[in-house]
């Protein structure tokens, strides 16, 4: 995917691990997500990786990026458009940027 920014910058959506893309949950939607994780890790039915695939596939969350020239933002809207957000500095503020987490064992 190639995103046309409004400052003449493209920004690309070709690979996993960008620092300047996201997923975004909102609040009302994140207590649900995490209670459909409780109960596929608590579920005692034999078919608990179905419960982990349907959280897997749950469409929780919205795509951002960010431009790593300007600094905008743009967000998947829910009907497949994006919306763009300019920050008042003007610059890439490198939001999405952090360290990765890794889950421990």
């Amino acid at each position: 995917m190639k995103i046309h920014c409004s400052c003449g910058a493209i920004i690309l959506d070709q690979t996993d691990y960008l620092s300047c893309k996201a997923h975004i949950i909102g609040d009302k939607t994140y207590f649900d997500f995490l209670n459909a994780i409780d109960e596929a890790i608590e579920s005692k039915d034999e078919d608990r990786e179905t419960l982990c695939m349907r959280v897997r596939r749950a469409e929780t969350s919205r795509l951002a990026w960010e431009c790593n020239t300007c600094g905008s933002l743009y967000l998947s809207d829910g009907n497949g458009d994006l919306v763009e957000y300019r920050p008042v500095n003007g610059k890439a503020n490198r939001v999405f940027d952090r360290p990765r987490s890794k889950v421990s064992e």
